[in-house]
């Protein structure tokens, strides 16, 4: 997500995991600034990182959330997708919800 103070751009790709040799698909949009979100344009897009989490803990959490801000930096790590954190057996975390 990308912003100019006035206006975002948000970024998604898709990627088939049935086959390697396909290439991931790129869409950009625009929107000014407030925006509402539709159902479908959220769904979309909240899979996507990154995520945090914690060496000492199994949650992971937007990078946002209260908890993850409690994180040591020393044990900080990061997720590009909520797939990736859940593929290295972390959790949602139940204050923000996670996808």
């Amino acid at each position: 997500m990308t912003t100019d103070g006035q206006t975002y751009s948000v970024s998604t790709e898709k990627q088939s995991w049935n086959t390697a040799s396909t290439a991931p698909k790129s869409t950009a949009s625009s929107v000014a600034w407030p925006a509402t979100a539709t159902a479908s344009t959220t769904a979309a897009t909240v899979s996507q990182g990154p995520f945090v989490g914690s060496t000492k803990s199994d949650k992971y959490h937007y990078p946002s959330c209260s908890a993850a801000k409690k994180i040591k930096p020393a044990n900080l790590i990061t997720f590009s997708s909520s797939a990736d954190a859940r593929a290295h057996g972390y959790v949602p975390c139940g204050v923000c919800h996670p996808p």
